[in-house]
């Protein structure tokens, strides 16, 4: 017997029968089915191009070359149009109405695509793509199953269609219009239907073995590498029955148990909907199926978090495969149970959830579940959780109390670090520098209605002072005339107001602290819940060119900049020879922002100053969830020499869209720094003027990030921001970025 299969895009074959008349029939053929296997090819590969064009959101490259378009989609598939003839007999020819149905023309006039009967749809959950083939008899086939079962085409007068030459008009393109023009591909069918899809070269959201149908026993988890490239936020949908999350760069997908009440899909598309920023969409799907195969019991629970009080924590469980579940919850300090004790000893649980209570408060606990299928035991599934610190408004006494206060990630209390001292500010100008001068203590700020603090004459800090204020509600305001020196030791400070509005100008009063003097390296210098007013000149001015900070942590603050001209350097490290002796720089959850546009950097350091190579750098510095505005870098906001890591992520840079200045994020000078280390994706910017860019990396930097640019949007991303407080609103589209709080 003599075969001959004919390839076409799904791989559907057709093969002819062993009979010798038909054997002699195909001989006589050949060399016709043969010139005919490239249209069929074409034919197919523009039927599925369509389909596929029908439910693409974003096409990432188009590119033509004699008459056949290559796209790339936006997902990774890689789908082929011929623009130009594809028939050589009656060629099917298919477009698609306005319902979604497909229809085609086989040159009497269009039809639609029928099936058992019933019309075919081109998209959606059930969407098909036919897939056409020439049997040996030369006759147009279809399949709407993936080559399972073909049938040859029939006419509007019931007869088969022949695909030879002679048998039928041929010889038309295939669509009416291919074009791609202003960043939009163009396709317009026969009955002139127009697709039109962006083409958007940095969105990108694909997943990995989407190719082929996935196969899954009941309850069986599978995973998936998922890439996103240009993605702000994701959308997931799965078939009923299903589940399906999506954590950074991995998909899983849990198909349905059979002790499942309702009944799940047996076969249909996880997907994935990917937004850009500026709102274009991307979608990837992989096509699951349920196996037929009993699922054996197997009883799972996850366990999701609740809310976590001060001596209460709550959870809910969802439960596979299980009748009944039982709880145990033990500090995490302690030993873990088994499933054998948890049953024996365990709550029996109630509904979804459950509220443990009377527990210890700022305590980690560790949450045990055990799901049963009537005897048999499940694995036992566990989570982590810790219960909130009392809610404190009254720091002083909370402190004397023995509770403990959090600052930069630190605990402090009386036990580890002594009796607090309380100073209070009946009047504006009180003098602060001798609660702090040359000691070690931890402060506590009270001030009456209309007072303040001053800082009248220079004060040294050589030891370890911890300052904020009594009340959370009523941050003490200090208004110093002259600058604070850190000589040694370290400095915490927590809840202030520091107002430079006196320190403006003067010999001695350019800045609001200094390490003039220093005899070490300052230790660490936390920053949190801060707000700097009326900054004209730096926060930090670091002239001692020997000595550095280890350890600078910047969180939750807000500087209001109010120079007018220039470049104001926040935290100014100098000439700094030393650079190796900082061990951490960290800059979050912080806004930077001025009424005008005007130049300003956040770290800085002299880059001709010479450092010793020899060292060891350990030093990472991380830029997260900040807004800066209307204070555009032209010399960099961090410039630093080396560093172990640089992570620049979540932040919002905006500016005066008729500025002329240039804003660059950052500059590295060593020639040893290395390029793997740093991060800088996921930042928004707005502004500027035409042809001015937010670029990453400064061109004197010896590394530079790639793409070196932040994404420029074409649309402001506040929807309000006040320019003389800081107050702000972001757009919901850009709520995942800047300060988290």
């Amino acid at each position: 017997m003599k075969c001959r299969w004919i390839a076409a895009l799904a791989l559907v074959v057709t093969a002819c029968s062993g009979l010798e008349k038909i054997e002699s029939r195909v001989d006589t053929l050949e060399s016709r089915v043969t010139a005919l296997e490239k249209q069929v090819e074409a034919l197919n590969k523009n039927v599925a191009g369509t389909a596929a064009l029908m439910e693409a959101g974003t096409i990432r490259s188009a590119t033509e070359k004699d008459g056949v378009w290559t796209l790339v989609l936006s997902d990774d598939r890689v789908i082929t149009l011929t623009a130009g003839s594809v028939g050589v007999g009656a060629t099917p020819v298919m477009s698609v109405d306005k319902d979604g149905y497909w229809m085609v023309d086989y040159g009497s006039g269009a039809q639609y695509v029928l099936s058992g009967g019933e019309k075919v749809k081109a998209k959606g959950a059930d969407g098909v793509t036919p897939v056409f083939g020439v049997n040996a008899a030369g006759n147009w086939t279809v399949s709407y199953d993936g080559g399972k079962t073909v049938t040859e085409v029939l006419g509007a007068d019931g007869k088969p269609v022949s695909a030879l030459p002679g048998s039928g008009a041929g010889g038309d393109s295939y669509f009416s219009d291919v074009r791609y023009e202003g960043g939009v591909f163009t396709l317009v069918l026969k009955n002139g239907t127009v697709l039109e899809v962006p083409v958007v070269a940095g969105l990108r959201c694909a997943i990995a073995g989407a190719e082929s149908l996935q196969v899954f026993a009941k309850g069986e988890t599978k995973t998936f590498a998922v890439t996103l490239e240009g993605v702000a936020e994701t959308m997931l949908t799965a078939p009923q029955g299903w589940t399906a999350s999506l954590s950074e760069t991995i998909l899983s997908v849990t198909a349905p148990l059979t002790t499942k009440a309702t009944l799940a899909d047996s076969r249909t598309d996880v997907s994935i909907l990917a937004l850009s920023a500026s709102g274009y969409a991307a979608v990837a799907k992989v096509k699951v199926a349920l196996d037929d195969a009993p699922a054996p019991v197997s009883p799972t629970a996850a366990i999701t978090a609740g809310e976590a009080g001060e001596t209460t924590l709550s959870f809910t469980v969802t439960l596979s495969d299980a009748s009944s579940w039982k709880y145990l919850v033990r500090k995490a300090s302690e030993a873990a149970p088994s499933a054998e004790f948890v049953n024996e000893n365990g709550t029996p649980g109630e509904g979804t959830g459950a509220t443990v209570t009377s527990l210890e408060e700022s305590t980690e606990y560790t949450i045990y579940v055990l799901p049963l299928n009537g005897s048999v035991l499940g694995s036992l599934a566990r989570l982590n959780m810790t219960t909130q610190a009392a809610v404190i408004t009254d720091f002083y006494a909370a402190y004397q109390a023995g509770k403990d206060v959090v600052i930069g990630g630190v605990t402090y209390n009386k036990k580890t670090h002594g009796e607090a001292v309380l100073v209070k500010a009946e009047a504006e100008g009180t003098d602060l520098k001798p609660s702090i001068q040359t000691k070690s203590a931890v402060v506590f700020l009270e001030q009456t209605e209309g007072a303040s603090f001053d800082i009248p004459a220079v004060t040294t800090i050589s030891g370890d002072i911890v300052l904020l204020s009594r009340y959370a509600d009523k941050p003490a305001t200090v208004r110093p005339t002259v600058f604070i020196k850190l000589v040694s030791g370290s400095l915490v400070m927590k809840n202030l107001v520091f107002d430079a509005v006196n320190i403006a100008g003067g010999t001695n009063a350019t800045y609001v602290f200094n390490n003039a003097n220093a005899t070490a390296d300052f230790q660490n210098w936390y920053i949190e819940d801060c707000r700097f007013l009326h900054l004209q000149k730096p926060v930090l001015y670091a002239g001692a060119l020997t000595y550095g900070f280890c350890h600078l942590t910047v969180r939750n603050c807000v500087f209001q900049l109010v120079h007018q001209s220039g470049n104001l350097q926040l935290f100014n490290f100098y000439n700094c020879s030393v650079l190796h002796t900082y061990k951490e720089l960290t800059f979050e959850n912080n806004v930077v922002f001025n009424a005008s546009c005007v130049a300003a950097q956040i770290f800085n350091y002299g880059q001709n100053t010479a450092q010793d190579a020899t060292k060891t750098w350990e030093c990472p510095l991380t830029v997260k969830n900040n807004i800066f505005y209307n204070c555009p870098s032209g010399n960099g906001y961090f410039k630093f020499y080396q560093l172990s890591s640089l992570k620049i992520n979540g932040n919002v840079f905006w500016a005066d869209p008729e500025s002329t200045l240039a804003s660059y994020t950052f500059i590295l000078y060593s020639a040893n720094q290395d390029a793997t280390v740093i991060d800088a994706s996921g930042n928004i910017a707005y502004g500027l003027a035409d042809g001015k860019n937010w670029a990453l990396a400064h061109s004197n930097s010896t590394v530079k990030a790639s793409p070196n640019t932040v994404s420029k949007l074409d649309e402001n991303p506040f929807t309000s921001f006040d320019s003389a407080t800081g107050a702000y609103v972001l757009k919901a589209a850009y709520s995942s970025y800047g300060p988290v709080r």
